[in-house]
């Protein structure tokens, strides 16, 4: 065994409770793959040195959590603090309630057990504590914000995993708050099930400081079912995040959206797939990624179109801004197509910021330092393009501005 399991997953005695099952399997597997090294394809641009270096020994107390961050919207909160939710002080908007997980919630044929490409999933699994199932039943009008912080001298190690539900017709606005804190690990599984016709809007605003990040998401979409999400990472020590949108029935549509602004030495790598199992059905993807300093971005976004999925519609655009000599980019778009008639395209761009046009911007009386500020937004806000004007829109586009 690693060092690194050792620390991570010792061969303790696990708890016995309706999840001994499966953090049984999680842990054989884990056993026998461990976790990804420089010779695993997917993991090749996130060496885990950062890990390795941390001894995860701090502290698991929850302690007093800290009021979460104030928002200028109208909405509830779920504040979930070292990776523990309170739920006496979540108070949910009707058609919406969050209960205890349990093992028949676990989507285990989400992961893959041959190899050590979801090796934090499995994590998360062979730990898994108490977990959490966001039921919602209606079209519900107040978004649900779901906070995440840790403390600054937090230095372990948590798995929490959530559950989300969508039942037919209903709808949700869905936003991930995270912040990171102390040298800990943050390791987080996301499974989300949309029914027939739902609609699901997940906004994700990151900032990971010195936690290492991991998260492992997969959504599943039903026929006539709709998911977008939009996101805005700021980096952090160590960000890690799996993204599948897997389209299972006719005129299921997916959308990602996604810009990371990066600096420092702030590594963030975000893998997504968006796979047509049926068609018709759409998807559409644009990610991009700005890099100063000694910052490394990665991006690697696949499509897959399987045999049969015939009238599906795929396109994916990914542009990346390097703001620096040091800074790093790998960017990586894959289509996979096995079927007939369909339409399916993707682009990727890698270059800096016109001086033609920094140029023009110091000519009408700004200095170089707005100038480079309003060419960075403008070039990282364009992937909120589709998303619709209004309260949560103005909060991303002010974060995003607070950034560039």
């Amino acid at each position: 065994m690693s060092a690194l399991l050792e620390r991570l997953a010792p061969a303790a005695e696990l708890p016995r409770d309706g999840f001994t099952e499966l953090r049984s399997q999680a842990q054989k597997v884990l056993m026998q793959h461990g976790f990804p090294h420089r010779k695993t394809e997917n993991w090749k641009y996130t060496p885990l040195t950062l890990i390795e270096q941390r001894a995860f020994a701090g502290s698991l107390d929850v302690g007093t959590p800290p009021a979460p961050p104030a928002l200028p919207f109208d909405c509830a909160v779920v504040h979930m603090h070292n990776g523990e939710i309170d739920p006496s002080a979540t108070r949910l908007p009707r058609g919406a309630s969050l209960t205890g997980l349990v093992a028949d919630d676990v989507d285990v044929d989400a992961l893959v057990a041959d190899g050590p490409n979801d090796a934090f999933a499995w994590l998360n699994l062979a730990r898994l504590g108490q977990g959490w199932k966001l039921v919602v039943d209606e079209a519900v009008k107040r978004p649900i914000v779901v906070v995440s912080t840790v403390d600054a001298d937090f230095e372990g190690a948590v798995h929490p995993r959530l559950h989300v539900e969508l039942a037919p017709d209903s709808a949700l606005t869905l936003v991930a708050v995270q912040t990171g804190g102390g040298a800990g690990l943050h390791n987080a599984v996301l499974d989300i099930r949309m029914s027939e016709r739902s609609t699901l809007l997940h906004a994700i605003d990151r900032s990971g400081g010195d936690t290492a990040w991991i998260e492992h998401a997969t959504v599943r979409v039903a026929a006539g079912a709709d998911y977008r999400a939009f996101i805005s990472d700021a980096g952090g020590a160590l960000t890690r995040q799996d993204l599948r949108v897997s389209l299972d029935a006719p005129n299921a549509r997916g959308a990602i959206h996604g810009v990371a602004t990066l600096e420092g030495r702030a590594l963030v790598d975000y893998h997504t797939a968006i796979e047509h199992h049926v068609g018709p059905s759409e998807s559409k993807e644009r990610f991009r990624i700005l890099a100063d300093d000694r910052a490394t971005g990665v991006f690697n976004g696949r499509i897959l179109i399987v045999p049969g999925a015939d009238d599906s519609h795929s396109e994916m655009n990914t542009g990346n801004l390097l703001l620096s000599e040091n800074a790093r980019i790998n960017t990586k778009p894959e289509l996979e197509i096995h079927a007939e008639e369909v339409t399916a395209s993707h682009g990727a761009t890698i270059g800096q910021l016109d001086d033609d046009a920094r140029f023009y911007l110091r000519s009408r009386g700004l200095s170089e330092r707005e100038a480079t500020a309003l060419l960075k937004y403008g070039f990282a806000a364009a992937v909120f393009d589709d998303l619709e004007p209004g309260p949560l829109a103005d909060w991303l586009l002010e974060r995003l501005k607070s950034r560039a």
